[in-house]
């Protein structure tokens, strides 16, 4: 794995030893990165589910200002922080271990903005709630459309979302009052759904 574009490109990436996570394939993440190319630079990203953290890493070789990465694998972490540490990017970085949705909250009560946030949950891994059971891509899209209506602005006006899921689950048809679904694109078994506020 290795950074694509940037002041960073083509430098190596680790990735999580034991196979604990599934690498985003280098199609969709450039295909992300093609979407929000003019947006990136002086940008604030949030990497949730952030396994190696090529995500943000490739973000900030593009120019972001700051990436968050959060993951809930000590493994993981321990990769991110190597990576971080290999492109000498700790100044413009922030690292949390943790559950990925007590996180969201966590950030979002701290006044904690960005203008780009990817998130790469499981695939058709299905959380329950008291209420319902959704797949985690579900309750993240559910959960950051919640806080827009509560005015707190984790994702700002104009900003861009986007979550990878198996192609075969669709998200189409989730109920959201504030995030608008502008496309989503297959690449082979995965999707990218890009949604904005």
């Amino acid at each position: 794995m290795h950074i694509f574009s940037g002041i960073h490109k083509n430098r190596v990436l680790e990735s999580p030893k034991r196979d604990i996570t599934r690498p985003t394939s280098g199609r969709l993440r450039e295909t992300l990165f093609n979407i929000c190319q003019q947006y990136v630079a002086e940008c604030r990203f949030l990497d949730l589910f952030a396994g190696s953290g090529a995500m943000g890493l490739e973000a900030l070789s593009r120019g972001a200002i700051k990436s968050t990465f959060v993951d809930s694998s000590k493994e993981s972490i321990r990769c991110i922080k190597t990576n971080v540490n290999t492109l000498k990017e700790e100044g413009h970085t922030k690292i949390i271990y943790g559950d990925v949705f007590e996180q969201l909250i966590k950030l979002a009560k701290e006044g904690c903005q960005y203008d780009i946030i990817y998130a790469d949950p499981p695939y058709e891994n299905i959380i329950h709630t008291p209420q319902e059971a959704l797949f985690l891509s579900a309750r993240l899209l559910k959960i950051i459309d919640e806080q827009l209506e509560n005015q707190i602005q984790l994702l700002v006006p104009g900003g861009m979302f986007f979550i990878e899921e198996a192609a075969n689950v669709s998200l189409e048809n989730i109920p959201l009052l504030h995030l608008k679904l502008k496309n989503s694109r297959s690449t082979g078994k995965a999707a990218l759904h890009y949604y904005t506020y």
